[in-house]
């Protein structure tokens, strides 16, 4: 019985401290990001935060940021058509555009600029389709939130077992906080159109206003970055959420006054459809953005 707890207590810490590590990475994507500094915001040896890092996450440090950071520019290469992608290499950590360019072509087995101009469409995953529903750009606003304190558990594809994730979420925060109504919110991570969907990055969200949470075994926390947003209210069913992912990124965004920022949308839920028998959500969805 005490073996076990043991090995369940060693679990919990090595996922709480790997969250904070997860946490840095795309918070300093853009920056320099080295196994010693990463070490030592896990508080683990450079050789015990490696081996640790692998068993959470599967993959290794340095697989983990470049596949980061290679999704993410090749999210911007489609997102934001007037930058150019030496500025895109940049703000994805890259050192020059000619290492992007070489490391981009290994990865997605194309040139950036080829990439750019459409053939992202051949990556399309072919496990899942986006169900067609309109999307009335019309409603879409322009807010200036402030930064948001939430508590947070992740979670790796965008399947039904999300449900199983806010069960777990609200449960905790019932039995351990006495929090029976939380705001909830979500972080989207993943773009639909070009990940698949046992790839997709979903991530459960709750904010944290009068109680403090503390951060323990698969829950962290951190913040959401205040500044400016894209909002639209939507209300549909589960896979809904990535066909409006899809239109406001690949449709709205490109020929609007906006770009994109390296940080994820993430949505407002009004009524969430994890935890409802219709599976039915009313969100507000939010676009990190900057004037071009």
């Amino acid at each position: 019985m005490l073996l076990s707890f043991m090995k369940k207590s060693t679990h919990n810490d090595h996922r709480e401290r790997i969250n904070e590590v997860l946490y840095h990475i795309f918070k300093h994507l853009s920056q320099k990001l080295s196994i010693e500094d990463l070490a030592k915001v896990s508080s683990y040896s450079p050789f015990h935060f490696q081996r640790i890092f692998k068993e959470v996450t599967n993959k290794s440090v340095l697989s983990y940021i470049k596949e980061s950071r290679l999704s993410w520019a090749a999210n911007l290469l489609i997102f934001n058509p007037q930058s150019t992608i030496t500025d895109i290499a940049y703000s994805c950590g890259f050192k020059s555009s000619a290492t992007f360019s070489n490391e981009f072509k290994k990865y997605y087995n194309c040139t950036p600029n080829n990439w750019r101009k459409g053939q992202f469409k051949e990556y399309e995953p072919k496990d899942y389709e986006l169900r067609e529903k309109d999307v009335d750009f019309s409603k879409i606003e322009i807010k200036k939130l402030d930064e948001i304190n939430i508590a947070y558990i992740r979670h790796q594809g965008y399947t039904k077992t999300i449900k199983n994730m806010w069960q777990k979420l609200i449960y905790v925060l019932e039995e351990d906080y006495d929090i029976k109504e939380p705001t909830m919110m979500a972080f989207y991570h993943s773009n639909p159109n070009i990940t698949a969907i046992e790839d997709y990055r979903y991530i459960a969200c709750v904010q944290m206003k009068d109680k403090k949470i503390l951060p323990k075994g698969d829950m962290g926390i951190c913040s959401i970055e205040g500044g400016l947003y894209a909002t639209i209210r939507y209300q549909g069913i589960c896979e809904d959420a990535l066909t409006l992912y899809k239109k406001i990124y690949h449709q709205w965004l490109p020929s609007s006054d906006f770009e994109a920022l390296s940080s994820s949308a993430h949505v407002l839920y009004h009524q969430n459809n994890y935890l409802n028998d219709e599976d039915k959500f009313d969100i507000e969805f939010r676009v990190p953005v900057r004037y071009k």
